[in-house]
């Protein structure tokens, strides 16, 4: 204000006029140098992402990443020692882009391939040799065989199963490997995850309880709704996932211990 009395009226508007223009160009400039890029790091076993958006924009994004990490079902691990807000968001985007991709009406642009030798899919998991992922945007990246075997239930994921000279032996299913008609009974009757007291329905899919390649049959006794999330417990964390007589759903931490959470939502 002690600048705008010494000068005339013309200054001043002359003066706004530029501040404005600086202000539009910092917009466009931040436009313009929008980015999203990813790589693969660690030999292939990591995935890097990094993103430089305009505030407005990120906020949307921040804002979604949260609201969606509410949503993600804890694992048991989680009572004792809670997982940073930094894993929950990465759980969320994963579970995002995933919607995204069940939903895409284009199966073919919306498949993740995976080539894995057949010892990837049978035998020992920990001995088992890792898949690799398919497209120039996969570079060198791997999949380690309990992914693998988990990815082979269910989502939109092709597994192409190869000998140990690379030719081809099968394809896996684009869908789920039961029928969409076993699926609604198996939601009908589970009604959410089976994990004691998880119950989502949001994530589920349907899971081989005594495993495909093991000779488990797809039928709805050998069948388990399990969410995306606890899913990873029975393939890489090595719990085990039993179905009684009665149809209850039993859950095994990796020594035999029988999982107890008291009862699960109503």
């Amino acid at each position: 204000m002690a600048w705008a009395r010494t000068v005339a009226s013309g200054t001043i508007r002359h003066r706004g006029d530029l501040e404005a223009r600086r202000v539009r160009g910092d917009v466009v400039a931040a436009e313009r140098e929008r980015s999203v890029r990813w790589w693969y790091e660690d030999d292939g076993r990591r995935f890097g992402l990094q993103a430089l958006l305009p505030a407005a924009s990120g906020a949307v994004v921040a804002r979604a990443l949260e609201r969606e990490a509410d949503k993600v079902p804890s694992l048991p691990t989680d009572r004792d020692h809670p997982e940073p807000r930094e894993v929950r968001w990465a759980d969320a985007l994963v579970a995002v882009c995933s919607g995204r991709l069940s939903s895409d009406p284009d199966p073919d642009r919306a498949t993740v391939v995976i080539h894995a030798p057949l010892g990837a899919l049978v035998g020992d998991q920990d001995a088992a040799p890792a898949g690799e992922l398919e497209g120039p945007a996969a570079g060198d990246a791997v999949v380690p065989a309990a992914t693998v075997r988990r990815l082979a239930c269910d989502g939109r994921v092709q597994i192409v199963a190869e000998d140990t000279r690379g030719e081809v032996l099968s394809l896996g299913r684009l869908t789920r490997t039961p029928s969409a008609s076993q699926v609604r009974l198996v939601r009908a009757r589970d009604r959410g995850c089976v994990f004691p007291g998880c119950g989502t329905r949001r994530f589920a899919q349907a899971h081989h309880v005594v495993y495909w390649s093991a000779g488990g049959r797809t039928d709805l006794e050998n069948l388990a709704l399990v969410c995306s999330f606890h899913h990873r417990l029975v393939h890489e964390h090595g719990w085990k996932l039993r179905r009684s007589a009665d149809g209850v759903a039993r859950w095994f931490r990796p020594g035999g211990v029988r999982y107890r959470a008291g009862p699960g939502p109503p």
